[in-house]
């Protein structure tokens, strides 16, 4: 019993232990996307990142300990329309979101800055072409002017070019973005018909307020800092046991 005794406050210590670094990795990830918000805070079409901890028990070695995950989540709330005035800025309003042709598969996006080629093909700031229902439109550069509807119908003087492809899913936030921003739907998910309508020249705001997430980096800061003092407190607690 009297050699058992010195190592009961050790495991209260590991469990603190635990702890402070489970609050440090959820502090960081918290860190990541903020940085990730300010830095696109003017970049039409973003999304702002959050993150989301939930906290379970698992069984280890026989027991039950208590388990923290954090994950990203992206918040879909409409940003504010900017007007333009450009033929080939599009913003949606309402759910939904631009499809595009990629090397990848289809891509998805909210960014509406599109221009047209040469050869009259709208394409993204990337270079990657909008996706059509049906047949791949082509607008004339010399021709008349280009008019969007709200439906996506793509009207160059009577003529009309053909239909922008617009989707919508039962569950965006399993939409996974790629290092360029655009999003991408695993194999099982399906799109379905959007609700958003076309508004042509003009451009969807981020819908990151750059306050908000200085005033959430502070906290994100001093919610690390606290973790980091608690792991020292620790560490120290564990110098004076060894040293007996």
């Amino acid at each position: 019993m009297a050699h058992g005794t010195p190592f009961a406050p050790a495991a209260g210590m590991n469990r603190g232990l635990y702890s402070g670094v489970q609050a440090m990795a959820a502090s960081e990830r918290r860190l990541e996307a903020i940085a990730t918000n300010l830095a696109n805070v003017s970049v039409h079409g973003y999304k702002r990142r959050g993150t989301s901890t939930q906290s379970f028990d698992a069984a280890l070695q026989g027991r039950l300990e208590r388990q923290v995950t954090t994950r990203t989540r992206i918040d879909f709330s409409q940003g504010m329309l900017e007007e333009t005035g450009e033929p080939f800025d599009l913003a949606l309003f309402g759910a939904g979101f631009f499809a595009l042709e990629t090397p990848h598969g289809e891509a998805y996006t909210r960014g509406g800055r599109f221009h047209i080629d040469a050869a009259g093909l709208l394409q993204t700031q990337d270079g990657f072409p909008i996706a059509w229902e049906g047949g791949r439109g082509a607008i004339d550069p010399q021709g008349t002017e280009v008019r969007v509807d709200p439906d996506g119908q793509v009207w160059q003087g009577q003529a009309q070019v053909g239909r922008l492809r617009l989707v919508d899913f039962a569950d965006p936030a399993r939409l996974q973005p790629d290092r360029m921003g655009y999003l991408h739907a695993p194999a099982d998910l399906a799109p379905r018909a959007r609700e958003a309508e076309v508004r042509q020249g003009h451009l969807e705001r981020s819908n990151v307020s750059a306050l908000d997430e200085m005033v959430a980096l502070i906290a994100t800061q001093r919610s690390h800092e606290s973790a980091a003092r608690l792991m020292s407190s620790i560490e120290q607690g564990y110098r004076r046991l060894t040293a007996r």
